[in-house]
């Protein structure tokens, strides 16, 4: 985006999409309103932090190495951090209008790490289901993922439009083939870019604790 560490402001994207829509052709003479938002992510939960923390101790009981040491401990210590702001984020979600939070929890072993589980999995349901129940009539995805693949083309087969927004080194090759528009957000100037994310203001870190980015 510009070379700018800029995060979305997803209480505004809304708006954002359907002032992009309005000039696109096909839509161009339909009354567009938005019917709800649902935001995906793993979440980092107390049962995530316990799983690292009982790591970093059987490293410490085996004498793993200094190195390992230092990876776990920094794992810990991200993922500790980034579940308070989490909790701050998702609270602050819950008063947005029309807008739903899909969480999965985040999973964790020695060999990945901490990796997502079940994500895109949710987001594909609910895609289909509310197609079925035909709660809209154009789908708007922010995301490129190729797990995806399917659940687009049975929604378009029922008459609904899938329109994505995704970087290009975020989007899946197929992915373009089968949606019905794709916009990469590479392309989107400053003004539209404004129009739903803010470029993220570093806070000077006088205490020595680090900033962080999402």
């Amino acid at each position: 985006m510009k070379n700018q560490d800029r995060r979305i402001d997803y209480h505004k994207l809304n708006k954002f999409v359907i002032n992009y829509l309005s000039k696109i052709p096909q839509y161009k003479n339909k009354t567009l309103f938005h019917v709800r938002t649902y935001y995906y992510d793993g979440e980092y939960t107390d049962t995530l932090i316990n799983k690292i923390k009982k790591h970093h101790e059987d490293i410490k009981k085996t004498s793993g190495s200094d190195d390992d040491k230092a990876i776990v401990q920094e794992i810990l210590t991200k993922a500790e951090r980034r579940l308070g702001a989490q909790k701050k984020e998702i609270f602050r979600m819950s008063s947005f209008p029309f807008f739903e939070t899909r969480l999965k929890p985040l999973q964790y072993s020695k060999k990945n790490g901490i990796f997502q589980k079940g994500v895109d999995v949710q987001l594909a349901v609910d895609l289909v289901s509310n197609a079925y129940l035909d709660n809209y009539d154009v789908a708007v995805l922010f995301s490129g993922d190729i797990d995806l693949y399917e659940s687009v083309k049975l929604v378009k087969t029922l008459g609904k439009h899938v329109i994505v927004f995704s970087h290009n080194s975020l989007m899946a090759r197929g992915m373009t083939k089968v949606c019905d528009y794709y916009k990469d957000l590479h392309w989107l100037d400053n003004a539209q870019l404004d129009e739903f994310t803010h470029i993220f203001q570093h806070r000077p870190n006088n205490t020595g604790a680090r900033a962080l980015v999402s």
